[in-house]
């Protein structure tokens, strides 16, 4: 993948912690970020979209005054707003199925976790902007395609510098049962 410079984007955060706000812009300005807008309730947020055109959202699943999850299924189904196809990255502190799933049903792109890591936000942003996904609108949903899988990273690269792009051998033999997966790490003793 390309090497990621937010410098032409103009990305709106939404985050009710001052703390997790000034992490998160630290994080975006040190990705050639400079044209960052922050607001700490969904109200705000509504604000700035009817005001002007942003090119990404993050925004926290618990945001004021109606939460994270309602602001997003509002700015999809709003057709008159400009920026109802914004690329929206959700936080969230738990990030369970459930989260998950609402998120996605509410028509966000990902979902990061809480506390966030500089090489997670980098890692969806990038993901985000050089994969765009069709924009669907649909009777039950308005939102990003939801039918994608990430399958690893693109042209074999791994995690890692040091990863290689080694073939993966066939199954061999049968899978462990829950039962016995369960009892190996119930004979492992932490800290004694």
């Amino acid at each position: 993948m390309a090497s990621l410079n937010l410098r032409e984007y103009t990305i709106l955060t939404a985050e009710r912690n001052a703390f997790t706000l000034s992490t998160i812009q630290g994080i975006l300005r040190s990705l050639g970020g400079h044209r960052l807008l922050e607001a700490q309730d969904a109200l705000d947020v509504l604000r700035v979209l009817s005001q002007q055109k942003i090119d990404i959202l993050v925004c926290d699943t618990k945001l004021p005054a109606f939460g994270g999850f309602e602001l997003v299924s509002a700015i999809r189904r709003n057709a008159n707003n400009e920026n109802r196809a914004v690329p929206i990255l959700m936080l969230a502190s738990t990030t369970n199925e459930a989260t998950v799933k609402r998120a996605r049903d509410a028509g966000a792109h990902m979902v990061l976790h809480k506390p966030i890591s500089p090489s997670a936000l980098h890692d969806r942003l990038q993901w985000v902007l050089q994969h765009p996904r069709q924009f669907v609108q649909a009777p039950n949903y308005t939102g990003p395609d939801r039918r994608f899988r990430i399958e690893g990273y693109p042209e074999g690269t791994g995690r890692r510098r040091s990863d290689t792009n080694e073939p993966v051998g066939d199954e061999a033999g049968p899978a462990l049962p829950q039962g016995a997966i369960d009892d190996l790490f119930k004979s492992v003793q932490i800290g004694g």
